[in-house]
C-alpha cells in the first residue's frame, strides 16, 4: 500500500507539473508567424517581395489594423467585467484561453502560405541564419523605485502590462516584431522585407517615425498613472523611457534548448541595442553610428555621445536623439540617401 500510495503521489504530482508547463507554452511569447513566413520567403531568389510589401502595408493600415484589433479589446472587455464579478482567477482563465485560441489561428493561417512556400521558405523558419535587420531596445527608468513605492503586486502587474501593450502596438504598426520581453522592457526587431524599401529608409523611419511615437505614447501614459497616484494619495515616482537602436547583421530564428525554442535573435546588434539602451536617459534614444553606414545612409546630424563598453570592450559612438517630455525636442532632420543609394 505505502509504494502504491507513493506511486499515486508522484503519478499526480507529474500530472501536475505537465498542465503547468503546457499553460505556460501555451501562452508564452512568440511573434506572428505569419510575418515570419512573409519575410523568410521574401529572402529567395523566387521569392515575390512585391506581394509581401503589399500583404504588409496592407497590415499597416490604421483602418485595418483597428478592425484586427477588435477580438483584443473584446476580450480586455470581457476580462474586465470577470473580474469585477469573479475576481482574478476568472480574469486569468480569460485571458488564458484567448491568448490560446489566438496562438493556435495563427499557426492555422500560416498552413495556407507554409503549403505554397514549403519548396521555396527560408529554412530559418526552423533553423537560425544570418538577416539583416534593426534592432530596437526599450526599457522604463525608475521601475525599481516604483516597485517599491505601489508595494500592491496587483497594480504593478497591471500598470506592467498596459504599459508593454502600449509599446507592443507601436512597435507592431511600425512593422516591427517583438521577440523579447525583459521585465520592464523589451527587444523587437525591423526587417526591411516587411516594412518595405531598403534598409536605409526603415532606418529613416524608425528614428524620425516610430521612436517619436514611442516616446509620446509612454509620456502619456506616464501623465495618466501620475493623476492616478496623485488621487489615490500615493508618492509621486519619477519614470521615463530609455531606448536604443542599432541595425546590422544578426542570426535570427528559433533558438534555445531542446523543446523550449523560441523565436529570438542575437549577434552584435543585439548586443549594442542592449547596451546603448542601459546607457540612455529618459526621454532619449541612442543610436549606433555605424548603424547608417551599414543601412546606406548617411548619420543623423545630432550630438554624438561617446561610451565605453566594458562588454564589448571597446568605445561606440551614438547618436542621442531626445524625445520625451523630460527633455527639449531638436529638430531631426529627414536622413537622405547616399550617394551609393541615389538613383
Amino acid at each position: 500500500m505505502y509504494f502504491l500510495s507513493q506511486f499515486k503521489d508522484m503519478a499526480v504530482d507529474r500530472l501536475a507539473w505537465s498542465a503547468a508547463r503546457s499553460a505556460v507554452d501555451a501562452v508564452r511569447y512568440q511573434p506572428a508567424h505569419v510575418k515570419l513566413l512573409m519575410a523568410c520567403s521574401a529572402t529567395q531568389a523566387d521569392g515575390s517581395q512585391r506581394w509581401v510589401d503589399g500583404v504588409a502595408a496592407l497590415l499597416a493600415r490604421p483602418s485595418v489594423a483597428r478592425w484586427l484589433d477588435l477580438p483584443h479589446r473584446g476580450v480586455r472587455s470581457v476580462a474586465a467585467v470577470a473580474a469585477r464579478c469573479f475576481g482574478p482567477t476568472a480574469s486569468a482563465l480569460v485571458r488564458f484561453s484567448s491568448g490560446v485560441a489566438a496562438a493556435a489561428a495563427d499557426r492555422l493561417s500560416a498552413l495556407i502560405l507554409e503549403s505554397a512556400l514549403r519548396a521555396r521558405a527560408h529554412p530559418g523558419l526552423l533553423v537560425p541564419h544570418a538577416h539583416d535587420a534593426g534592432v530596437l531596445a526599450v526599457d522604463m527608468r525608475g521601475f525599481s523605485q516604483l516597485t517599491l513605492a505601489l508595494g500592491d503586486t496587483d497594480d504593478l502587474a497591471g500598470l506592467l502590462e498596459e504599459y508593454l501593450t502600449a509599446l507592443t502596438a507601436v512597435v507592431e504598426r511600425h512593422r516591427g516584431l517583438v521577440f523579447q520581453y525583459t521585465g520592464d522592457g523589451l527587444l523587437a526587431l525591423f526587417i526591411a522585407e516587411l516594412a518595405g524599401g531598403p534598409p536605409g529608409r526603415m532606418l529613416d523611419r524608425l528614428v524620425n517615425e516610430m521612436c517619436p511615437v514611442l516616446h509620446r505614447e509612454f509620456d502619456a501614459l506616464r501623465e495618466r498613472w501620475r493623476a492616478d497616484w496623485q488621487a489615490a494619495g500615493r508618492p509621486q515616482v519619477a519614470v521615463g523611457l530609455g531606448a536604443g537602436l542599432s541595425f546590422g547583421r544578426v542570426t535570427m530564428g528559433y533558438i534555445g534548448p531542446y523543446g523550449k525554442k523560441q523565436f529570438g535573435a542575437l549577434g552584435e546588434p543585439v548586443n549594442l541595442a542592449a547596451i546603448l539602451c542601459a546607457e540612455a536617459e529618459a526621454g532619449t534614444v541612442l543610436v549606433d553610428r555605424g548603424s547608417f553606414e551599414r543601412a546606406g545612409f548617411e548619420p543623423l546630424r545630432a550630438k554624438t555621445v561617446r561610451l565605453r563598453s566594458r562588454k564589448l570592450r571597446q568605445r561606440l559612438e551614438a547618436a542621442c536623439l531626445h524625445y520625451g517630455a523630460q527633455q527639449p525636442p531638436v529638430w531631426l532632420p529627414t536622413a537622405q540617401p547616399s550617394p551609393a543609394e541615389s538613383p
